[in-house]
């Protein structure tokens, strides 16, 4: 029986490194950390804006990633990630605009503003909230 390879050719196929390592050892490169994928330049403009104010939201949609990546490679930066306070201002007109008829969707895209942060400033402003479409059945 013919082997299809000769033994220097499988030692040449195989992977180098000391056996000894084992099949399990850590990798210690991790391609998906947002900040190597970023770059230190990138990263330092994005510590600056979100220490200007910027919001993490608008960032993170700017570069096309997830709200939790971007906000966890700032933190890992030392930056302080705090909620967006609604102002009263803000809040008692987003209440004027519902009540005008205005729906959730369009308040969260108009104010940049999650749903729950919308929900929270119409509660606080006291709107009356409108009942919510039944759903439907599958």
């Amino acid at each position: 029986m013919e082997l299809p390879f000769t033994p220097v050719e499988l030692r040449d196929l195989a992977v180098p490194g000391d056996r000894n390592d084992g099949l399990s050892a850590p990798n210690v490169y991790r391609s998906h950390e947002l900040s190597k994928r970023l770059g230190s330049i990138k990263v330092a403009e994005l510590v600056r804006r979100a220490r200007a104010g910027e919001s993490i939201r608008s960032l993170a949609r700017e570069l096309d990633v997830a709200n939790s990546a971007l906000t966890r490679m700032l933190r890992e930066e030392g930056v302080v990630i705090s909620k967006r306070k609604v102002s009263d201002d803000d809040a008692a007109a987003m209440a004027r605009e519902y009540e005008a008829g205005a729906t959730m969707a369009e308040l969260e895209k108009r104010y940049e503003l999650s749903h729950g942060a919308v929900l929270r400033a119409l509660h606080r402003s006291g709107a009356k909230m409108r009942a919510s479409a039944p759903r439907r059945k599958n």
